[in-house]
């Protein structure tokens, strides 16, 4: 039997890999490895808000597996020229399509279950290069909030299956 292994064309796993990176950063937590544990709560989280967007908020994986939401546009600011484009892309900014999105869905079913995770971002500020900091910034209460928000998430996602507000199989 041969060990299974990654292929681009599978599609991603989101809601799984968000509960992996979450238990590898409060294992990194454990051992005050505050680089990896905040690192790490952040890709819980991110994975988490895709899994909520592509599961219950219409969101969609493209040709090249890539989040997409068909009738909501963002400005990615990532780029040299910021540019309007339908795609999901990464936290902090991804919370905002999460907001964007979960407002457009609030009467009812599953945007109405997540509006309460939207209030405040969690990650204003976060930024995944942190993974190349010396540590010295992000402190215990950093860490401490990433977590509990990306276990919300996942929590929120867990929930929304048991309610069968699914939007795909």
């Amino acid at each position: 039997m041969t060990a299974s292994t990654y292929s681009a064309t599978q599609p991603p796993a989101f809601a799984t890999a968000s509960r992996n990176h979450y238990r590898a950063a409060t294992l990194a937590a454990e051992k005050d490895l505050r680089i990896s544990a905040d690192h790490l709560a952040g890709l819980a989280a991110e994975c988490a808000v895709k899994a909520i967007l592509i599961d219950f908020l219409g969101s969609r994986l493209d040709g090249r597996n890539m989040p997409e939401h068909p009738e909501v546009k963002y400005l990615d600011r990532s780029r040299k020229k910021p540019q309007w484009t339908n795609k999901h892309g990464h936290l902090p900014e991804l919370w905002e399509h999460l907001t964007a999105v979960a407002h457009r869905r609030r009467g009812g079913g599953s945007g109405a279950l997540f509006t309460q995770l939207i209030w405040k971002n969690p990650f204003d500020g976060w930024d995944v290069a942190g993974r190349y900091c010396d540590g010295t910034a992000i402190t215990e209460a950093d860490i401490d909030q990433h977590l509990k928000a990306a276990y919300a998430l996942i929590a929120a996602h867990e929930q929304a299956g048991i309610l069968g507000t699914r939007t795909r199989t």
